[in-house]
């Protein structure tokens, strides 16, 4: 269990996050979403360790964070996945840089062997095994960074807005990959998009540095949490009872679905018009 405690934590005099506490279980896909410049990287850093609390106590399977050597060795059970993979790449190849963690932590040279070959297994990376990380498109980049993290055995995956700059197609294969792990892990994913959010066991919504939730997936919509115009429309058909389901549509689909509810408004225009 990860767990933030009252935290608060500014940078210079500006405060980020404000007394803010959540607790992510065993087994968990906790989703997050929020404007930008609302703290989400800032709390993915303290969920991860890397950061550590101003204000307040950070745990990781009870371990605290003002005890640090303890709380040190406890965060290497913590992977982080970030936005930009080409920021976590090292090496020059993809097979050397799935070794490259474990070589890190001292694993024996024929495990390292068999970890890496079912890992480029796992994630069809086999074909790329010498290719330069740099030079893969961004979906294959982003399988890359999230088999060399896995392949170190984590028991809590945070991934921080892996999918912003990928094109849908590749979006749905991280998804699909996160979704796979459901259960197996801890997971805590960071996202702007509806339809990626709703995916959580829980959701949390971060604005101005104070944490709502966990929210049901119904509420999103309810509450027009997300601020998009599009989405905004589709609140509005939600109300009216137009709108039924409870999921979010992909954003590439989302304009052929308020196009769809668009006529059901004109039809229902028309009926009243008639009576």
């Amino acid at each position: 269990m990860i767990e933030l405690q009252n935290v608060s934590f500014r940078y210079e005099e500006k405060p980020l996050l404000r007394d803010l506490s959540i607790r992510i279980n065993d087994g968990e896909l906790v989703t997050l979403t929020g404007p930008n410049g609302s703290g989400k990287t800032t709390l993915a850093l303290l969920l991860a360790g890397i950061l550590q609390p101003q204000e307040g106590e950070a745990m990781i399977d009870g371990i605290k964070s003002s005890k640090p050597k303890e709380f040190e060795a406890k965060r290497r059970d913590v992977g982080i996945v970030f936005e930009n993979p080409d920021n976590q790449f090292i090496t020059t190849s993809v097979e050397r840089e799935l070794a490259f963690g474990l070589e890190n932590v001292g694993i024996q040279r024929e495990e390292i062997r068999k970890r890496v070959e079912e890992s480029l297994k796992r994630f069809s990376l086999e074909d790329l095994r010498f290719r330069s990380p740099h030079t893969l498109s961004g979906g294959e980049k982003q399988k890359v960074a999230i088999a060399s993290i896995l392949i170190l055995a984590p028991r809590y995956l945070i991934f921080d807005e892996p999918t912003i700059y990928l094109d849908p197609p590749s979006r749905r294969t991280v998804l699909e990959i996160v979704q796979s792990l459901k259960g197996t892990i801890s997971i805590i994913f960071i996202s702007q998009f509806p339809s990626e959010i709703i995916v959580g066991d829980k959701i949390y919504f971060l604005t101005e540095g104070i944490l709502e939730g966990p929210i049901r997936k119904e509420e999103i919509l309810r509450k027009n949490l997300f601020k998009i115009p599009s989405l905004s429309f589709l609140h509005v058909l939600h109300e009216e009872g137009i709108y039924e389901e409870t999921d979010i549509p992909e954003p590439d689909a989302l304009c052929d679905v308020i196009e769809t509810h668009k006529k059901k408004i004109s039809y229902r225009k028309t009926q009243k018009n008639n009576v």
